[in-house]
């Protein structure tokens, strides 16, 4: 008889699953504070604040065990919606079964927003599907609990989908 269980879930995982289930049973949110700020004398280190800003909106420090978050310049997508002059930063948290793959960029307000990236549903190429700013969307993405997620929106614009791709634009 095949099983029916899904893969086991890694310690980041696992917590954002809690956390998600502690907010539906609660309404409450957890509270994590401001991002952390990056400062003047920090120029040369935006990778590192980025980091710092995602592992923080995930709630890393009160994990049992550290996240380590790679980042990098993403080559495909924009900072800014609007412009092409700076890159966004792809972001990986690795684990020894996967990693989860996010991409951080400012939405119209200014704010930092990261976007887990997973396949299209027609082209098959990464794309921000889903955004994610906090360990319980997180959770409520990986139990596909709440429709008031939305999606991502950069989704139809990523510039990472295949050029005949049905879903650019939709």
């Amino acid at each position: 008889m095949p099983s029916t269980t899904k893969k086991p879930l890694n310690h980041v995982e696992s917590a954002a699953v809690d956390t998600a289930v502690r907010r539906a049973r609660t309404g409450q949110s957890m509270r994590i504070g401001p991002d952390p700020a990056l400062h003047r004398e920090d120029k040369g280190t935006e990778l590192h604040w980025v980091r710092e800003v995602l592992r923080h909106r995930l709630s890393g420090r009160s994990l049992s065990r550290p996240i380590g978050i790679i980042a990098k310049d993403d080559d495909v997508h924009p900072l800014l919606m609007s412009g092409q002059h700076f890159p966004a930063v792809a972001l990986s948290i690795p684990f020894a079964d996967g990693e989860l793959d996010f991409l951080a960029t400012y939405d119209d307000s200014s704010r930092l927003t990261f976007d887990l990236l997973a396949p299209c549903d027609r082209c098959r190429k990464p794309v921000p599907t889903e955004q994610i700013n906090s360990l319980e969307d997180l959770g409520d993405y990986l139990l596909q609990a709440r429709d008031a997620l939305g999606g991502s929106p950069r989704l139809r614009t990523s510039p990472a989908h295949a050029v005949d791709c049905p879903a650019l634009g939709d």
